[in-house]
């Protein structure tokens, strides 16, 4: 009996103690979309976008275009590519990646983030290892992909809009890219140029194609 009693008083320890340790995760996790919220709320302009080198990719890539899931599962908008900060780091209060949606007249509205890092840039610091922010593991694609790009890890954050599928799921249900074709898109020559250094970790072939359509651009 008194075995028994010790058992059931163990467990209860431990089941409290797991349940602290998640509400100081979940806390933490909080706290971190709390001082991300603060990092980015700037960048529901698009001027203050291309001043922080964020731009559109080129014309003539696939991440120029509002991307759209393939089984009708939702959207997630342009892509707005900061590649000064695709380098070998994760930081969490800076995002390489700035996701808006059209709107039903057009208009660009910032709707979530994504951070990304080339697999090979992180599996070289951090072997064996997967990147994670805000208690969540990032995604991984393989190469080769629809963005035509090398191989990559990557996590949404939808923070600005809400997200049915989850505010980390890749596509929004609620995100349509109908409004695309008359969607005013921001972003500066300046930019766009930043994304050059994207373009030095690319296979040759791909980074002419991004060098030619930014060159073309200047």
């Amino acid at each position: 009996m008194i075995h028994r009693l010790f058992r059931i008083a163990a467990a209860l320890v431990a089941a409290m103690l797991l349940a602290s340790s998640l509400a100081g995760a979940a806390s933490a996790g909080r706290a971190d979309l709390t001082a991300l919220r603060s990092a980015t709320a700037r960048f529901h302009s698009l001027t203050q976008a291309a001043r922080a080198g964020y731009g559109q990719p080129p014309a003539g890539v696939p991440l120029h275009e509002c991307i759209s899931s393939f089984d009708g599962s939702g959207s997630m908008g342009f892509h707005y590519i900061n590649g000064g900060l695709l380098d070998d780091v994760v930081d969490a209060s800076k995002p390489e990646v700035l996701v808006y949606a059209p709107d039903s007249t057009g208009e660009l509205r910032l709707v979530a983030l994504e951070f990304v890092i080339f697999q090979d840039a992180w599996l070289g610091k951090h072997p064996g290892t997967m990147p994670e922010l805000f208690g969540t593991m990032f995604m991984a694609t393989g190469s080769p992909n629809r963005f035509e790009i090398p191989a990559f890890f990557s996590l949404h954050v939808w923070l600005y809009q809400n997200n049915p599928a989850g505010m980390f799921a890749p596509f929004n249900p609620t995100v349509s890219c109908a409004g695309a074709a008359s969607a005013t898109r921001g972003g500066s020559t300046t930019a766009a140029v930043s994304i050059q250094t994207a373009a030095a970790t690319l296979t040759p072939d791909r980074a002419s194609r991004w060098q030619c359509a930014i060159s073309a651009t200047a």
